[in-house]
């Protein structure tokens, strides 16, 4: 019989218990055990003693155990796992790995937030390190490793200029790639400019992701794990087609994203950008969803070329969309009184008609 409290997930049984406003939670790997952990939660939660015959309540992790937990568990085998083990392990070097969780206060994570200042991290490294430390609450949490959480202050991210291409920039680029002869480069950056995608994504195509006949690139790892369909244009399904001839597994075989990263910074200083930070490899995706937008296709569907996991993301385009500014000014120019109409006073406007009739012509 199930009990209030307890439900499955997966292969093991989550307890979660509230008392007075306070919640703790305890996962079980039998429903029986589920019961009996359930009963000892509540009991400690009003002041009781532990269920007997039970042993105690397992103690606060400290922070290794925290990290390797959510390391193992959450982190292993998946794309993120670098940086995302990166940004935990300097939480860990910074309040101790012996620190146990519950001692961590919100004041606490202020200190770290003003120590990355220092460090003159940028918010949204902030974050990405504010999130490390989130995950290892919530997985210590969800094990009964801890009985609170700090209050993580996430930081005012500032919105930056949207950095895209001209066509002059890209014909520059195009040229100094033919002078140093990279033809992997340029094919990459073209195919980056016309698809939209993200460059680990272009690294990781594979040839079976092709449908030469449907004009379709499938791309299935991507950052936010939704697969899409990219159509591709003539320059691109040209260039694909000649890869896949060559190579039976990555499309992008002979590249790496070092090699992409040496030629780009190499063309920034050719370029005199050397100044300009937002000219990254990751301006070609601008260019690609500013295009777009520029001659007319909806929000709606550059969200889906992109793969943008929702549609405010995108809007971050829409200013760019000339034409529908000068179309939306057009539709209010027709609606503007010409200039040479006469348009009546407000003394005229108040008169009733027969007052209008009454005063002389002239």
């Amino acid at each position: 019989m199930k009990r209030e409290g307890i439900r499955q997930r997966g292969d093991s049984f989550l307890v979660d218990v509230t008392v007075d406003g306070k919640r703790r939670t305890k996962t079980c790997k039998t429903y029986d055990e589920a019961v009996v952990a359930r009963l000892q939660l509540e009991a400690e939660m009003r002041g009781g003693a532990p269920v007997p015959g039970q042993a105690a309540a397992p103690t606060c992790w400290d922070l290794g155990k925290a990290y390797r937990t959510t390391l193992e568990m959450r982190w292993r085998d998946t794309r993120n796992e670098v940086k995302a083990a990166r940004n935990a392990r300097d939480v860990v070097a910074f309040f101790g790995e012996a620190r146990t969780l519950d001692t961590i206060t919100t004041g606490d994570v202020d200190e770290y937030i003003k120590h990355l200042r220092g460090r003159k991290n940028s918010p949204s490294t902030i974050n990405r390190k504010l999130a490390a430390l989130s995950a290892m609450f919530t997985d210590a949490d969800e094990r009964g490793g801890c009985t609170r959480k700090p209050r993580l202050i996430r930081q005012p991210e500032p919105t930056h200029r949207i950095r895209y291409l001209s066509v002059e920039e890209e014909q520059l680029l195009a040229s100094l790639m033919i002078q140093w002869n990279q033809p992997a480069v340029l094919e990459a950056i073209t195919t980056l400019i016309d698809t939209g995608m993200r460059v680990g994504e272009l690294l990781a195509l594979q040839v079976k992701d092709i449908d030469l006949k449907e004009n379709i690139i499938s791309i299935w790892q991507n950052k936010g794990d939704l697969p899409r369909s990219v159509p591709m244009t003539v320059r691109v399904k040209e260039i694909i087609s000649g890869r896949c001839v060559a190579s039976r597994g990555l499309v992008f075989y002979d590249l790496t994203r070092e090699t992409l990263r040496y030629y780009w910074d190499r063309a920034r200083s050719a370029m005199d950008l050397d100044d300009d930070d937002q000219f990254v490899p990751h301006a070609l995706r601008h260019t690609c969803a500013t295009r777009l937008v520029q001659s007319g296709v909806s929000l709606f569907v550059v969200q889906k070329i992109l793969g943008h996991s929702s549609i405010q993301v995108t809007e971050k385009y829409a200013h760019l969309s000339q034409r529908e500014l000068r179309d939306a000014i057009n539709v209010l120019q027709g609606m503007v009184i010409p200039a040479r109409q006469p348009v009546a006073s407000p003394a005229t406007l108040l008169r009733t008609p027969a007052e209008a009739r009454a005063v002389p012509a002239g």
